[in-house]
């Protein structure tokens, strides 16, 4: 295989990162055989590469990284295969993508769309939803993902197999676990290394103490509290929560 060589998203220590982990299947297995994926910017130039049989991970700088990315995959293998995924990244994010014919759990079915609405808390918030097809076989299928806005609503597309079940499931942000001296960003949830239901969302950009603290429970008005440099709020993670069966609209 022959491809053009990388710009490098570069990687600092003492700055936030991102650990970004691809995986790979063909046709809905693991095999040996090698696979490439690409990680595009905008512009549609690679930026970074992971060459692997079936998963991989790098770090990155998380001001780098952080944002919109089209991940193109590749398997020589014949007959080839290919597949791209666009993704937002704004954690430590694993990126799932089977190389298909199209005719598979992959890319079958028919255009469709659903309408998402997602709070936390009984207030509106951006989530990440995945929708699954349930086939009448029994057999499950990712039919499309995509992220809520800061409205907590989204228009999804889909691809859905007529005769199955319809399934959307939402996730809350379970947050980066804590590092000494870390350097964090308003908006970001910490989570501490030993979870005890609490997250902690950054209020004022800083840098986390050098030792673990001792972290707080939400209490009366929840006042944000120092956190090393910066400060935080505790937050409550709320499971993952699926509903369904809910009907789409086939386009």
């Amino acid at each position: 295989m022959n491809y053009v060589d990388p710009v490098i998203i570069p990687f600092d220590l003492g700055l936030a990162t991102r650990a970004v982990t691809l995986q790979l299947t063909r046709d809905g297995e693991q095999t040996a055989a090698p696979k490439v994926a690409l990680l595009l910017d905008r512009a549609l130039v690679p930026q970074a590469v992971f060459a692997t049989a079936h998963m991989a991970t790098q770090r990155f700088l998380a001001a780098a990284v952080d944002g919109g990315w089209l991940v193109v995959a590749l398997d020589e293998t014949p007959a080839a295969r290919a597949a791209a995924r666009y993704v937002q990244v704004s954690s430590d994010v694993t990126i799932a993508i089977d190389l298909n014919d199209g005719s598979g759990g992959g890319g079958g079915g028919v255009p469709a769309t659903v309408a998402a609405l997602t709070r936390v808390d009984r207030l509106p918030a951006q989530r990440e939803v995945v929708v699954l097809d349930r086939a009448v076989d029994g057999a499950w299928r990712v039919a499309g993902s995509g992220i809520t806005d800061e409205a907590g609503a989204a228009q999804l597309d889909l691809r859905v197999t007529p005769s199955s079940r319809v399934y959307a499931m939402a996730a809350d942000d379970y947050g980066l676990s804590y590092q000494a001296d870390l350097s964090v960003a308003v908006g970001q949830r910490i989570r501490p290394t030993q979870y005890t239901g609490w997250v902690y969302e950054i209020t004022q950009a800083g840098q986390l103490p050098s030792t673990e603290p001792e972290w707080w429970a939400a209490v009366g008005e929840n006042p944000s509290r120092p956190l090393g440099t910066a400060r935080a709020v505790a937050r409550r993670y709320f499971q993952p929560i699926a509903h369904g069966p809910v009907p789409v609209e086939v386009i």
